[in-house]
């Protein structure tokens, strides 16, 4: 069977992504902060087996136990093929550093970095003698290449999720079975971020406008669109080891 974890499952890609990944045979470890009552319900009429945990993954804590619940149910001789999809992520803390809360920072650098970092290590020690295809996935942004004024936790983190990638890809060059591990940007997509973006105070986010205009014009891509180009590329043979995938 297929196997697939992925985190921020409630709303936006990540949801997006489960979605398509509900096939018979399949089985998905989804974690978000709310509970998706609809996608365990379109799972079951679907034939795909899921695990949902509710956790607030920007607490080590709860990202230590949502791990250590999903390696208990994983059977390796089960596992045809395996995916984890860092998705979960937040925006918050918007505005100039000097006025942004210190606790938002420490759960935004939490959430968009260390998480990932977090369940990466735990799933390479857990297949590091599985000789499948393994992939980890990890959702990364265009501000993680072009600087915000207002979005310094967050170019930041997404900077450093790019790097995260990069270095583990030299890492898993050294493995026996090694696992392969992309950072995806998926540009602009109509998101609850994206809302949070366009109601943010202009005095926050100088650049709020841009962002206003391009969904006023119809640039932005659909959460669904963007998961059909995950579900492409997960298992792309033709994708190089550790490439940071940017559309923006």
């Amino acid at each position: 069977m297929s196997h697939y974890i992925i985190t921020g499952t409630s709303r936006g890609i990540g949801e997006a992504v489960a979605r398509k990944m509900l096939k018979p045979g399949n089985t998905l470890f989804c974690a978000s902060r709310t509970f998706n009552e609809e996608l365990v319900e379109r799972a079951v009429s679907l034939g795909a087996k899921i695990y949902y945990y509710t956790a607030d993954l920007s607490d080590p804590i709860a990202v230590a136990g949502f791990s250590d619940q999903i390696w208990e149910k994983i059977l390796q001789a089960e596992v045809k093929c395996i995916a984890l999809i860092n998705n979960a992520g937040m925006i918050s803390p918007i505005g100039p550093v000097e006025k942004n809360d210190p606790v938002q920072l420490l759960m935004n650098i939490q959430l968009n970095l260390l998480t990932p970092m977090l369940l990466t290590s735990a799933f390479l020690q857990h297949t590091a003698h599985w000789e499948i295809p393994k992939v980890i996935f990890n959702i990364s942004s265009g501000a993680a290449s072009t600087a915000y004024s207002g979005l310094s936790a967050y170019c930041s983190s997404k900077a450093g999720i790019d790097m995260f990638t990069r270095t583990v890809a030299l890492e898993q060059s050294q493995a026996l079975y090694p696992a392969k591990i992309l950072a995806f940007a998926p540009g602009i997509v109509e998101t609850a971020m994206q809302t949070e973006i366009r109601n943010a105070d202009i005095q926050s986010f100088p650049e709020k406008e841009q962002f206003v205009m391009l969904h006023a014009g119809g640039h932005l891509s659909s959460p669904e669109n963007v998961a059909d180009v995950i579900a492409k590329s997960l298992f792309d043979d033709s994708i190089p080891q550790g490439s940071v995938i940017d559309i923006w």
